[in-house]
């Protein structure tokens, strides 16, 4: 802009100086591919040169837009994307193998944490160059979308990354001294989110008697990518005792790795529906309500997301309890 705006250079000179920046400015990456490429030979000696190994990236990338309405001809517009990848190496022999187990654990990992899981499904395709891959899909409202790429890129790319002595691509095979193959796995994070809040967002029959003709939404996230475990909150009763209480169980649940949502703290009045329908499209798991009960016998109200049932329990439970349950969650 500088440049442009020096109305002492001359058209020649103009166009000689903005060459110049353009040729020493740094590119925009479109995929983290090429960084796993440049780090191969240094992670190889890691690994004592011995193949399958894989490198694992997250990072943000950037792609053309096309957008006719906003931009003028000729003028593209670049979008970001968060993008997972995964770059594994191995031998030609086994790489068409990989490229299936890879595909099949990562539409299993898709799966298991859908409410429906029959919307992500998979398909094979082919580049340019005739090289096989797949795509794992998820069916949006509109349409199908690409969540995540595989492509087996055979030794092609490292050798045009790394030029000149071959001898030192090698990784051993068993007994052999190959140069790799490639199999990349690259996902696009936002699009990945965006399916899953699409899977989880449901719409069912309110439960509370005066609103039978509402529906109640409810964000229903897996227990493992719900941000926020519990929230805490106070009933009837003095408000001082109370919060003392919350305030020591939402430590005690933080320093067990447990992710608390301090409502309590609120300092406007909601009714207790109001509460569990905020809780519910925040897709919180449980909602813990300490009352006057809590200070004369020790137990709170737990109320679960899933199910809308209410249950008395001690406090000193409560911890165990959760842990329990998140870790059961992982494990399925």
């Amino acid at each position: 802009r500088e440049l442009l705006r020096d109305g002492e250079l001359s058209g020649e000179r103009l166009v000689a100086r903005l060459e110049s920046l353009l040729s020493t400015s740094g590119q925009l990456r479109e995929t983290l591919l090429h960084g796993a490429l440049e780090h191969y030979v240094h992670c190889l000696g890691l690994v004592n040169r011995k193949l399958p190994y894989g490198l694992a990236q997250i990072g943000v990338c950037f792609h053309p837009v096309s957008d006719s309405k906003q931009t003028p001809d000729g003028v593209k517009s670049i979008g970001e994307k968060t993008e997972a990848s995964l770059v594994w190496f191995t031998s030609s022999r086994t790489s068409s193998q990989w490229l299936d187990f890879w595909l099949r654990h990562r539409l299993l990992w898709w799966r298991k944490f859908a409410m429906c899981p029959s919307n992500f499904s998979s398909s094979d395709c082919q580049d340019e160059e005739g090289r096989k891959g797949s795509q794992l899909y998820y069916t949006f409202p509109w349409g199908k979308e690409p969540i995540e790429t595989l492509w087996n890129l055979g030794d092609k790319e490292l050798l045009r990354m790394c030029p000149g002595d071959v001898s030192k691509l090698h990784g051993r095979d068993g007994r052999k001294m190959v140069v790799p193959s490639v199999v990349s796995v690259s996902g696009d994070l936002d699009q990945g989110m965006l399916a899953y809040l699409y899977d989880s967002f449901q719409l069912t029959e309110n439960s509370f008697a005066r609103k039978k003709s509402l529906h109640r939404k409810v964000l229903k996230l897996h227990p493992c990518l719900a941000p926020i475990k519990v929230a805490l909150d106070v009933g009837r009763g003095p408000t001082v005792e109370l919060r003392q209480v919350c305030q020591g169980l939402f430590n005690e649940l933080l320093e067990n790795g447990i992710s608390v949502w301090p409502g309590y703290l609120e300092t406007v009045q909601s009714s207790l529906e109001q509460l569990y329908s905020k809780y519910d499209e925040m897709s919180i798991l449980f909602t813990v309500l300490i009352t006057e009960t809590t200070l004369e016998n020790g137990l709170v109200q737990l109320r679960s997301r899933d199910t809308t049932m209410k249950e008395m329990m001690h406090i000193s439970k409560l911890k165990d309890f959760l842990i329990k349950y998140i870790t059961s969650a992982k494990n399925v």
